[in-house]
């Protein structure tokens, strides 16, 4: 088990409660619909019905309890089956099911090709589909990983990812790197002594085959959060602290901006280093750790970023090192703070004027009502607004409920079936 670390003060979940009130009828005409997702959540939804909108309760489709459960496995509560509408003829709850969704993450591998990395080159070719990326994707997380290296054939050493990444199987590899939506390839070569100074100076450097003509942040996403995994022996890089903040500082300056401001980072440095191991060995050395081994400007990136650090020697665990960096992607990428409104059951609209969310402080006590405004221009302090098919925390509120460890929200839709009274 890793130590907790401070790579952003971003939420480790969040709790979403959907609910689905229904316009007229009797009872209270509100039902509740609750579930917790992981770390990384907005509330985009589909809806199932779980009840007849014309003899209540479908025996079928929920039980007697009034609880259904999602496709995902997420167990919805409706509430007692006594607080729904009676037979009215008129709009009856619907369980709604939440999709995981967050901001995007790209991870952008730096490869020191030099002669003495070909262990590790080897280790990385063979654990990056599996033991990162496929975790990546069956959390949900948007990514990206953007590998800055030397591609084949290279100079001293070069490296070639695979399919499903890659649109190759690097058997051989093309003469171009095999690019996909998820990953993207800018071909330059570094050693351990110019390292962090090339990792800046090909922000803006075409590559030679066309595919960044402006440099490797033609592959990088607005509004996106920066994961970085820094690989080198490091035996030639400068163990001056002060030039690990200097890149830092550099970083934070590039044009276009994506890596936040000082005091506020948009990015994650992990650095794999030549270093003593830890204890156990598997685990990596968090930013608290001191430094020690090559390179202390580099590991001076990783501590000032919040990020981890990790022994070039063990090329046979950075399995276990790419599986827990890649969950603490998933733990750590903050939520997006728009909610996709969700389809209606068959027959029945959502009156957008009815969208009403409460904000539990700490997911307990007393809510705070969050107030619908016409448009992000007239947005306030606990406000949201209606923009297309999403509902929209305001400003203000987003950063709140992002900076909530343990936020929940209630969202609450109504539904409008166009039912007349009498």
């Amino acid at each position: 088990m890793l130590r907790p670390h401070a790579a952003l003060a971003t939420p480790a979940a969040l709790a979403i409660a959907l609910t689905s009130a229904c316009a007229g009828g009797g009872g209270d005409g509100t039902a509740t619909a609750t579930a917790t997702a992981t770390g990384i959540t907005s509330a985009s939804a589909t809806a199932t019905t779980t009840a007849s909108t014309t003899t209540g309760i479908d025996s079928d489709s929920a039980a007697s309890d009034g609880t259904a459960t999602a496709t995902t496995g997420a167990k919805l509560d409706l509430g007692p089956g006594d607080d729904l509408p009676a037979d009215t003829g008129e709009c009856v709850a619907s369980s709604l099911e939440p999709q995981v969704e967050s901001i995007g993450v790209d991870v952008i591998i730096v490869v020191d090709t030099s002669n003495s990395m070909q262990a590790a080159i080897a280790a990385v070719e063979n654990s990056i589909n599996d033991d990162f990326a496929q975790i990546l994707e069956d959390s949900g997380v948007d990514y990206r990983v953007i590998v800055l290296g030397d591609y084949p054939p290279g100079g001293q050493l070069s490296i070639c990812i695979r399919a499903p990444l890659s649109g190759t199987d690097c058997n051989p590899p093309p003469a171009i790197p095999a690019i996909t939506e998820r990953y993207k390839h800018y071909d330059n070569s570094t050693g351990s002594g110019a390292f962090l100074d090339n990792i800046l100076a090909w922000y803006a450097a075409a590559d030679p085959h066309g595919l960044a003509p402006q440099g490797w942040q033609d592959f990088l996403r607005d509004d996106s959060r920066k994961v970085f995994l820094a690989m080198t022996d490091a035996t030639s890089a400068s163990g001056d602290v002060a030039l690990g903040e200097q890149f830092d500082a550099a970083l934070l300056a590039l044009q276009p901006p994506h890596f936040g401001a000082p005091g506020d980072r948009n990015y994650v440095f992990h650095a794999i280093v030549t270093m003593p191991a830890n204890d156990p060995q598997t685990e990596p050395w968090l930013p608290d750790d001191p430094i020690a081994g090559e390179g202390g400007s580099i590991q001076q990136v990783a501590i000032v970023s919040g990020g981890w650090r990790f022994p070039l020697a063990l090329s046979d665990d950075f399995d276990v090192l790419f599986n827990e960096i890649a969950k603490d992607v998933v733990d750590t990428t903050p939520i997006a703070c728009a909610f996709a409104i969700p389809e209606p059951p068959p027959g029945e609209t959502i009156d957008l004027d009815t969208v009403e969310i409460d904000y539990y402080v700490d997911g307990q006590g007393e809510p705070i009502s969050f107030h619908q405004v016409p448009s992000l221009g007239d947005c306030e302090a606990e406000a949201f607004y209606i923009d297309g098919d999403s509902v929209v925390l305001c400003p203000q509120a987003c950063a709140v409920v992002q900076a909530d460890l343990a936020a929940k929200l209630d969202v609450r839709y109504g539904c409008d079936v166009g039912y007349i009274p009498g």
